[in-house]
């Protein structure tokens, strides 16, 4: 069974909740097979047959969590009714999944590292060739209605969530105090004036 299975076995569900809650305690590194073996339940026949190795499990702790947050963000440009909708509702969104998956989020922003990355292989790859394509078509056909500004990926990226992610990072690392409602607001509207082709903001 693969890291990118998705993960609606129970067996499964548990071991992965399990190693999350180990990884935020200790580390990736630090982190042993038999403590994941013992919050979980799983035999460690299991655990290797299923995984391969701790990496292998950090790895599809890694894969899930961010498939939960693409699936929500995605739903949430799907729902969309226009390009002012689409870009404040991901913002809002991706706040929103940090404020309810703060364990998840902490994992993916704080504590993976490039090894934990480079371990989910193919199964990363794939995950996120399939999201990019569902959101660069989402954003090109706003660009080619002239809703929104033709810039590059990765500039839309920053100016969209970049400032969102770093308030995350911020939230979690400040012990999460707050509930990042409110910013997720001005977050949004942000993010809005930011990517809107407006010819009177080129003259500026």
């Amino acid at each position: 069974m693969g890291q990118g299975q998705p993960s609606d076995d129970p067996r499964r569900r548990r071991i992965l909740d399990a190693s999350l809650e180990l990884f935020l305690e200790v580390g990736v590194e630090a982190s042993a097979i038999e403590e994941v073996r013992r919050r979980s339940g799983a035999s460690v026949g299991s655990l290797y047959h299923r995984f391969g190795s701790k990496e292998g499990i950090a790895a599809a702790v890694y894969v899930d969590a961010l498939r939960h947050y693409q699936r929500e963000f995605v739903a949430a440009l799907t729902r969309a009714s226009d390009a002012a909708d689409g870009v404040r509702s991901a913002v809002r969104t991706h706040m929103r999944w940090v404020r309810e998956n703060p364990d998840r989020a902490d994992f993916l922003f704080n504590v993976a590292g490039a090894d934990v990355r480079r371990a989910c292989g193919t199964d990363l790859r794939d995950l996120n060739n399939e999201f990019f394509g569902v959101v660069e078509a989402w954003l090109r056909r706003y660009v080619d209605a002239g809703e929104l500004r033709a810039l590059s990926t990765d500039l839309v990226y920053a100016l969209w969530l970049g400032p969102g992610q770093e308030l995350a990072r911020l939230w979690l690392a400040r012990g999460r105090r707050g509930s990042l409602r409110t910013e997720s607001t001005v977050l949004a509207d942000a993010a809005w004036r930011a990517l809107r082709n407006d010819p009177d903001q080129e003259d500026m």
